[in-house]
């Protein structure tokens, strides 16, 4: 099977589509089915009017809007998309639920009503927030996905338009080319070498080669028509399947549940319970297995990134040393469990749990994709959000990425009818106001002097190149309604169709308009018994292809000078790097006319002959053509070739351009069969060279500094000349006077070296020219081997399977094809590298910022470990532990204390150095080396200071006067020291908790002097959802200590005085820590090798 088909399955195109809610939508359907299921028996001109629609004009945006409302959005039902209940499910399976579950019944089992009551206003505030909170972030994250969801070219009231697929209603007019997601079931009205993938309906491997013309129904012996199979209604395409070649029109006849796809979709519908699908075996799965991985994923351990099903492991190994923890508690107090000793467990496991971990996750990766589409980029899956951070190698594509798209033709060059380079023309090109504008003149050296050729009055030579340039061309130019200049296409052919313009032969005043499916062309609507058989009773409504094309009929004398007509087109392809399209000539029918471009290699390649003027223009005959035709031997392809170097070297795009007269005997109808192609394209008379200038983005340059500076490496993979691309890549910096040898290579070079002759080289090539699809696969794998992430960056069909093994994919937005959308990570909705820098240093921005609030959490969850942990040593009368916390005090600082800072340090900005330091290692994750040290240091920190608040008051005013029964709010009299040491213990850690979140905006600088130059205050005022966090914080800590009852009741401790010296000393004791902490240790060689040794080492 196919790439694509594989692809195709995996990916289950167009289905992750939401349910149609209108009943009438619903009749709508039933009633364009019945039009689909027999479209492919009647002609085009009999669809289009059973569907009042017309394929020159298409539909108005009127009556699209109508049937729009009339038939529903052209989307599956499905149960896909964001679902509430999974989310809600998730929320309460979590390991922080689980542990306060257990506080919960713990605190009812032994009668502590207000703490039980206390911690299940808690559970339900929690799981509400949290369900809110990651519900709004997967709406989000479901939009933003939909923002790069197929498109459809659509002809509206004459004007083609590109509209969302789930717009496309019956009667619009369908453009579909290479790469395309067909978005609905078609009748094909007109097709050019049109092949289609439907594996996903057929499960055929092979592409499907597509006709416009009725097929005959099938008669059963009694008489029954029988119904054709979808595999063969070959003049049908059908939604969800993919163009694998050529172009085609088409009449949508269904959308949404009335195509084909949607069919599968009903029937996938009505499946349920355990059983999964495998072709057209359908297997049971044991209902254990099922109930495991349901399970799984509402645990979070099957679905979401790496990242978050490494933390969600994470709290699950927290809630298992919670229990261990709490098996300790029991232990100590012999496993006389009774309400005090159940009480410290409840506590002692609740701070373990880091409860807004995952959610500050969430809400992060959502923010950081919603400024990544502010960037111009839409982040398609999550994974590369992490990835993105760790890329060290982006191989880009040049047109259009490095540079603007915005071709013109600068160049042309055309043989002598000599050996004498002196004899060979050179012309030079004017650019006009726009590079879409057919203004500029065409300029030719005339004994020193610059003439400008006149338009329509060209020689021989210079008619027949602008007639290749203008015909093997499928782009189009025109004003629009503003009167500026417009184009449909690829920018090349664009350019080409300029250039054209200038010389006065462009494509409209050449060729007769197509056929078109109207009644006139159209005999009848039923089958021809007589007609010619074709495979698959394919019914042929032209009974002679010149008739068809020459009748009086197509060529009034108004209209004389459109003397060609389009018979058939071979695509570009992008391993044989060249197009070649099919005409009748008018004015010498017997002899088709074929052309040709190309990449220079292989139009010489597919030539035999040159001139500077062949004389087909005029001929009547194909031995006239050849008057004036000289051998391409080994001295002229030599010549041409340094000609190319010459041209290439100034940073022109080099194509070259032949033509070719077809023997008479040559069926016309062979000629539209993909097998005749070799045969077709060969024995060409080369024509010229046309040197087409793209000028790089101006922030291209900064962009490939920046990723230098990154410690990133930029390579270039082009389709262009070698001599182009080094041109390119030399003004933008790429490749700089220091680069190595073999820095710059063609595909044919690099794909003749071995795996190990590539891993030899002393770097990968910076610059791969005249680049084709499998280049692009082994330079990732190639990557791979060397410890690199690779981000690669695609838009054609051929692409699809790099941008699917690259740990980041880049699928271009404005021409990238929905094949490879679908196979990227990311899109690039402006096709600029820039872009790709951005999104970078936004990847890396966000890794810092789960760094530092999974710092923030982790660290505050192991100073109250180590509170806890060690207050089991401090004991009472009766020798019970005197917790130095309370339960419901911990749950206070870990929701309302420590969470909210971890949320704003999600949203902190970008460090100053974040381009300025070498990628992080994706293998290492966000828990490096420094991570761990720093979260244990801090945390060790926090914990200690925080126990010494406690005996500072306990033993330094209270001789260590612990009470009697203690972990209880009733008898604040006998426990004063303690309810005064656990408010000074309270105060401590809150405010260390608020410091360190904001000693945490960077890891590495200090607080005092985090931006060089600017008041610390300043950085502090930058982030204000950090700031109001701290400050919302701080003030949080009064209503816990001195509300009555709320303080002694549920926190079991009381009101402070002189204690606030001890609070204030231990915080600043703490902040100098940290500040020290930065200078002395983070700065030091042996911290940072350790991270580089442990980084080098998962690299291997």
């Amino acid at each position: 099977m196919s790439f694509l088909s594989r692809l195709l399955r995996r990916k289950n195109y167009g289905r992750a589509y939401t349910r149609s809610a209108s009943q009438s939508a619903l009749t709508s359907q039933n009633s364009q089915t019945a039009l689909a299921e027999r479209a492919y028996l009647l002609g085009g001109s009999v669809i289009l009017q059973k569907l009042k629609t017309n394929e020159t004009d298409g539909l108005s945006e009127d009556d699209a809007k109508a049937r729009l409302e009339e038939y529903g959005e052209n989307l599956l039902s499905d149960k896909g998309g964001v679902s509430a209940v999974s989310v809600l499910i998730r929320q309460m399976a979590n390991a922080l639920t689980l542990v306060l579950v257990a506080a919960m019944a713990l605190s009812f089992g032994v009668q502590d009503w207000i703490e039980g009551a206390v911690i299940t206003a808690v559970i339900i505030l929690n799981i509400s927030v949290g369900f809110f909170q990651e519900y709004k972030a997967e709406k989000t994250m479901d939009s933003l996905r939909s923002l790069s969801s197929p498109t459809a070219l659509v002809v509206r009231n004459g004007a083609t338009v590109c509209i969302p697929a789930k717009d496309v209603v019956p009667g619009d007019i369908v453009n579909i080319k290479i790469g395309d997601v067909v978005p609905a079931d078609l009748r094909l009205l007109s097709v050019s070498n049109l092949d289609i993938d439907e594996a996903l309906l057929t499960g055929e491997a092979l592409p499907v080669s597509k006709v416009t013309d009725r097929i005959k129904p099938q008669v059963a012996p009694s008489g029954e028509t029988v119904d054709i199979g979808v595999g063969d209604r070959i003049n049908m395409a059908f939604a969800s399947t993919s163009v694998t070649k050529g172009r085609g029109k088409g009449v949508v006849v269904a959308t949404g549940m009335g195509t084909q796809v949607g069919g599968i979709a009903k029937a996938m519908g009505k499946k349920e319970g355990g059983e999964k699908q495998d072709g057209e075996e359908v297997v049971k799965v044991p209902l254990g297995t099922t109930v495991y991985e349901t399970v799984m994923k509402w645990l979070g351990l099957r679905s979401g990134t790496p990242l978050q099903i490494k933390l969600s492991k994470l709290a699950y190994v927290l809630f298992l040393c919670a229990i261990v923890l709490a098996i300790i508690v029991f232990g100590v107090a012999r496993f006389r469990v009774d309400n005090e000793v159940a009480i410290y467990a409840i506590a002692l496991a609740i701070s373990v749990i880091p409860e807004s971990l995952i959610a500050v996750l969430t809400i992060t990766m959502s923010a950081g994709t919603q400024r990544m589409v502010k960037q111009s980029v839409i982040v398609r899956k999550l994974n590369a959000l992490e990835a993105l951070g760790g890329v060290t190698d982006i191989c880009s594509d040049k047109t259009g990425t490095l540079t603007q798209g915005k071709m013109t033709v600068r160049k042309v060059w055309m043989p002598s009818s000599t050996a004498s380079d002196a004899d060979s023309r050179e012309l030079t090109v004017e650019s006009g106001p726009e590079a879409l504008s057919p203004e500029g003149r065409v300029l030719e050296k005339v004994d020193d002097k610059e003439m400008a050729i006149e338009p329509g009055k060209l020689d021989e030579g210079l008619k027949e190149l602008a007639t290749v340039a203008s015909l093997c061309n499928v782009a189009t130019i025109g004003k629009n309604k503003e009167d500026r200049w417009t184009s449909t296409g690829d920018p090349t052919e664009v350019a080409l169709q300029v250039f054209a313009h200038k010389l006065g032969m462009d494509r409209p005043s050449l060729v007769a308009p197509e056929s078109s499916a109207s009644p006139s062309s159209d005999p009848s609507s039923e089958p021809n018994a007589d007609s010619e058989k074709r495979p698959l009773d394919v019914i042929d409504e032209d009974v002679d292809d010149e008739k068809q094309y020459w009748d009086d009929a197509s060529f009034p004398s108004s209209r004389s000078s459109k003397r060609f007509r389009l018979k058939t087109e071979y695509p570009f392809d992008s391993s044989l790097k060249r197009m070649s399209t099919v005409y009748i000539d008018k004015e010498n029918p017997d002899y088709p006319l074929l052309l040709l471009k190309g990449a220079v290699e292989r139009v010489l390649d597919a030539s035999v002959s040159y001139s500077s003027g062949t004389g087909w223009s005029d001929a009547a005959s194909e031995k006239d053509t050849n008057v004036n035709l000289k051998p391409l031997d080994d001295a002229a392809r030599t010549r041409i070739l340094a000609v190319v170097e010459e041209i290439a070297a100034q940073g022109l795009r080099v194509l070259a351009l032949a033509s070719r007269r077809l023997d008479a005997k040559m069926k016309l109808k062979e000629m539209s069969q993909r097998d005749s192609m070799d045969e077709v394209e060969r024995e060409f008379v080369f024509l010229g060279l046309v040197g087409i200038y793209d000028p790089p983005r101006p922030e291209s340059i900064t962009a490939v500094k920046a990723c230098r500076d990154a410690g990133i490496t930029v390579h270039m993979l082009t389709g262009d000349h070698a001599a182009t691309a080094t041109a390119i890549a030399k003004e933008i910096n790429i490749v700089t006077p220091d680069a190595p040898k073999g820095a710059i290579m063609t595909a044919t070079e690099f794909n003749k070296l071995t795996d190990a002759e590539i891993d030899a080289l002393p770097t990968l090539p910076l610059v791969i020219a005249r680049c084709a699809p499998e280049t692009k696969v082994r330079m990732i794998e190639a990557g791979h081997r060397r410890g690199k992430y690779v981000a690669m960056t695609g838009d054609g069909v051929n692409d699809a399977p790099a941008l699917s093994l690259s740990p980041v994919g880049i699928a271009m937005g404005m021409d990238g094809s929905d094949v490879a959308k679908d196979a990227s990570d990311l899109v690039l909705t402006d096709d600029n590298f820039d872009s790709i820098r951005a999104a970078i240093g936004e990847g890396r921005r966000i890794f810092d910022n789960i760094q530092r609030f999974v710092l923030h959490l982790l660290s505050v969850n192991i100073g109250e470990v180590i509170l806890l942990v060690v207050g089991l040593a401090f004991q009472d009368q009766s020798r019970r532990s005197v917790f130095p916390l309370s339960p419901l005090a911990i749950l206070w600082i870990n929701m309302i204390t420590s969470s909210p800072p971890a949320f704003g340090l999600g949203l902190e900005k970008a460090a100053v150095n974040v381009m300025k330091r070498p990628p992080h290692n994706i293998k290492t994750g966000v828990f490096t080396w420094p991570v761990i040290l720093d979260c244990l240091a801090y945390g060790v920190a926090m914990g200690a200071v925080s126990m010494v608040s406690f005996v500072a008051v306990v033993w330094g005013r209270y001789d260590g006067d612990l009470g009697h029964d203690c972990n209880r709010g009733d008898n604040v009299t006998e426990c004063e020291a303690v309810f005064r040491g656990r408010s000074t213990v309270f105060a401590t850690l809150i405010f260390c908790i608020l410091y360190y979140a904001w000693e945490l905006k960077s890891l590495d600088r200090p607080l005092f002097n985090m931006t060089p130059g600017k008041p610390f205050w300043v950085d502090l005022w930058a982030n204000q959802v950090l700031f109001w966090s701290v400050v919302l914080g701080a003030a949080s800590v009064p209503i816990a200590i001195y509300i009555p009852g709320f303080n002694t009741k549920v926190f079991y401790q009381s009101g402070i005085t002189w204690e606030w010296g001890i609070v204030v000393g231990l915080t600043v004791l703490y902040i100098v820590f940290c500040e020290l902490w930065k200078v002395f240790v983070r700065s030091k060689d042996w911290y940072n090798n350790i991270g580089k040794a442990r980084q080098q080492e998962d690299g291997a």
